[in-house]
């Protein structure tokens, strides 16, 4: 006889509560039901994980302020479901947060380099938060940008029993190996607000160098880690928005230490600006590459506000294999922090490029850095470095003056098994940057660190000629990235983004230095409509339309800069950027110099393998307006022109134009215009205007199209 055993595994039980986590102006009354009947439902409300002894819930919850809800459901003494965390926040008591909340230690951990214990800053200042408009800003704060809730045990930050175990990460930061680095507690998080709406469990480490150092920065950094053990090993979110990675399984909640309100330095706290970071990462991200992504947030540790953060993808072989695929283990994670380190992979690859870009000089071994010449006669050509990555990466520091970089604050990444990516660079923790417009760090060369890299390769010929080149591209060239229009519209895009939270940060941390602990000297009350406005106003007075001019400047002076007119590019006059579409009736011009070499298959008009005078490469002709017209074939074509004064050549300016054949007989092809509203436009066969203002982008127009108030006719 066979018999069948059927076992059944009960559901888990399932926690609603009727309003959902978020900000919230007017009080309301919270209910709790479940799924499952036959088990209580017990919360706690100061961050804890419900237990068997937990209050019961038995009716409503009024929620009038700030309140943290944890709630599970339990049979006898056994937990049946998931814990459920629900975070209110009303900023109407974050006004009031006081100085000394219930249950909460009044000195948090020793100070590392000097003697004493740090005093516990709760509260916020009530000297602005008396006063009305600075309330109103301060309470618009929290409807402005998204809202990071962390709720732990309070026990969990802290706790001031040395031990691994339970010991609070808050009090024992890890300034050193042997007082509580690494330590990891659970946690639950929430992103709510400005279309976000998560929640989900988690570990949670103090993160960081010099800002974990109590003395130095009161306000820490924080790693969520998504493990198996808390919940999920992986987060899918799109945390940074939809058409960005949405995978992650750890992320910083990054502070602002340098150039912020309590640093030791008051220089630095009157700069305090809470952007400079980011926008370095925002700029390579504009020139295409990846970052680790940043989002600001409002966050709060168990329903007490703690600042404004900026929460970031963590750069390690988690976010390479998302960014870049591949395999994880396939990944080498460089950077330096106190030292040299790998945190993922090995040193191996890393070691090898710095060596060979000792000899970079030689054309020779510049070819295998880059992968057109294998190492040896029995190998493949392995790519050591992408160049273009590497030069944009430096062109950003060097014009932001990076003051705390590059003996620290850098990292490179590469997959060691794919041979056709060498490594790449990513901005990271770039705080000391966008101070003085006549920074020069030109001349920083730290052994086996980025800017022993570039000084090595800036021997070569080839490479430095290919970064005069991007560097016309980024701070002179039309579009350019790095010129004052452009650096500083990214900057005030992300002022805007907190302009109204600067002044909730102001309230909570402005007066850290001045009544808690002044340290070094005793700072102001800074505030946002004071100090945070006079800073901004001083780099767009001083810092962003003097910066590029000067580092132009800088940049000849070391040489590594054109110092004749490059080549500009026209259609009917007019300038042709990027992608621009030309008709082949269109006349094409190239002006600036007598003297101007061209292609238009994308390689480069000069060679300067064996003169430093430069020579005429295969595919160059010199231009004549004849030359240039009987050149350009219908299909994308890619411009490289280049200009000769004397012995002295330009920048090399590059264009990729999508021609049209403007006389093909044939069926009508798809127009694709660039505005909606025709105003009753009219165009030739040829796509030229015959009224209007309305201008035609990337069309292909046949023989015999019309266009006459947004609609194709054929005639």
């Amino acid at each position: 006889m066979i018999l069948f055993l059927l076992v059944l595994i009960p559901l888990r039980a399932e926690l609603t509560f009727n309003k959902p986590h978020g900000v919230y102006k007017s009080p309301f009354m919270l209910r709790i039901s479940s799924n499952e009947s036959g088990a209580v439902i017990r919360y706690t409300l100061d961050g804890s994980e419900p237990t068997a002894t937990s209050l019961q819930f038995s009716g409503n919850i009024y929620v009038g302020t700030t309140l943290i809800v944890r709630a599970a459901e339990f049979k006898n003494v056994s937990r049946y479901s998931d814990i459920v965390t629900s975070s209110y926040i009303f900023p109407s008591s974050v006004l009031e947060q006081p100085d000394a909340p219930d249950g909460y230690p009044t000195t948090w951990g020793k100070y590392s380099t000097i003697s004493g214990t740090a005093p516990a800053d709760y509260g916020m200042d009530p000297e602005l938060t008396s006063d009305r408009t600075y309330a109103t800003n301060i309470t618009e704060a929290f409807y402005s940008i998204p809202t990071l809730s962390i709720v732990t045990d309070k026990e969990n930050l802290f706790n001031k029993t040395y031990d691994e175990q339970t010991g609070g990460i808050y009090i024992y930061t890890g300034t050193s190996d042997s007082d509580g680095r690494g330590w990891e507690r659970a946690a639950s998080v929430e992103l709510m607000g400005v279309d976000h709406d998560l929640t989900t469990a988690c570990g949670l480490k103090i993160h960081g160098g010099q800002g974990r150092v109590p003395e130095k920065n009161p306000k820490h950094s924080f790693r969520l880690t998504f493990k198996e053990e808390y919940g999920k090993k992986t987060l899918k979110y799109p945390v940074f928005g939809e058409e960005n990675v949405a995978r992650f399984n750890s992320l910083i909640v990054r502070t602002f230490y340098n150039y912020s309100w309590i640093h030791s330095d008051a220089t630095q706290r009157s700069r305090a600006q809470y952007a400079r970071d980011l926008w370095s990462r925002r700029m390579q991200k504009r020139m295409g590459y990846a970052v680790s992504d940043g989002l600001y947030v409002n966050v709060f540790l168990n329903g007490l506000y703690w600042g404004l953060y900026n929460l970031s993808e963590r750069i390690d072989d988690d976010y390479c294999k998302y960014h870049f695929g591949g395999l994880k283990s396939d990944y080498d994670v460089i950077k330096r922090e106190d030292y040299l380190e790998a945190s993922e992979g090995t040193l191996d690859k890393w070691n090898q490029l710095m060596r060979l870009s000792e000899k970079a000089s030689s054309e020779q071994t510049y070819n295998v850095i880059i992968g057109q010449q294998p190492l040896s006669p029995d190998t493949v050509p392995e790519v050591f470095l992408d160049v273009d990555n590497f030069m944009d990466y430096m062109l950003i520091n060097q014009y932001g003056g990076n003051a705390d970089w590059d003996h620290h604050n850098w990292i490179a990444v590469c997959n060691r098994e794919d041979y056709t990516q060498g490594f790449r660079f990513i901005c990271w923790d770039s705080e000391q940057t966008l101070y003085s417009a006549f920074k020069n760090v030109l001349d920083v060369n730290n052994r086996d660190c980025p800017t022993f890299l570039f000084q090595n390769l800036m021997k070569n010929r080839t490479f430095r000629h290919r970064f005069m080149d991007r560097a016309y591209k980024h701070l002179e060239d039309d579009g350019g990235l790095l010129r004052p229009q452009s650096t500083q519209a990214l900057w005030d895009s992300l002022q805007s983004v907190i302009s109204f939270a600067i002044y909730a940060e102001s309230a909570r941390w402005g007066d850290y230095r001045k009544d808690v602990h002044p340290y070094t000297s005793r700072g102001e009350l800074y505030r946002a409509d004071v100090h945070h406005t006079l800073e901004n106003r001083r780099l767009h007075d001083d810092f962003f339309p003097q910066r590029t001019d000067n580092l132009i400047a800088q940049l000849k002076k070391k040489g590594w800069y054109a110092t004749v007119e490059a080549p500009v590019f026209l259609v009917n006059g007019r300038r042709v950027a990027d992608g621009d579409t030309i008709n082949l009736s269109d006349e094409l011009t190239l002006s600036q110099g007598s003297y101007i070499l061209y292609t238009t298959d994308g390689s480069y008009p000069v060679s300067w393998v064996e003169t430093t005078l430069g020579e005429e490469t295969p595919q160059a002709t010199l231009y004549s307006k004849e030359n240039l017209a009987q050149s350009l074939t219908p299909g994308e074509v890619t411009l490289r022109a280049i200009s000769k004064s004397n012995s002295s050549w330009s920048a090399t300016v590059t264009r990729k134009v999508f021609v049209v054949d403007d006389v093909t007989d044939g069926i009508n092809e798809e127009l694709r215009v660039k505005n909606e509203e025709f105003a009753g436009a009219v165009y030739d066969i040829s796509g030229r205007r015959v009224n209007s203002q309305f201008i035609i982008h990337n069309s292909q127009l046949k023989k015999g199209v019309y266009i006459r108030n947004g609609k194709k006719e054929i005639r």
